[in-house]
């Protein structure tokens, strides 16, 4: 069973779609189903809260570094 979580206050970055707040984002079952202005999330019993105030929150960064004139193993 998967529980929700509500990071809270951190810097939201998401090039994608174009967000770069202060706020909010609410996870729910693995899959983001919220986001907004810090503090008015929707009511929701049960959830974890993660402080984020003064971290970046954002979608995963993947390492594109790599020198392709040297094997990769």
């Amino acid at each position: 069973m998967m529980t929700s979580l509500l990071i809270s206050g951190g810097r939201i970055i998401d090039p994608c779609q174009g967000i770069d707040m202060i706020g909010d984002l609410l996870i729910v079952e693995g899959k983001v189903t919220w986001v907004g202005a810090p503090g008015s999330s929707p009511s929701q019993r049960g959830y974890s809260v993660l402080p984020a105030r003064g971290m970046v929150v954002s979608p995963g960064f993947i390492d594109l570094h790599c020198h392709l004139r040297e094997p990769g193993f």
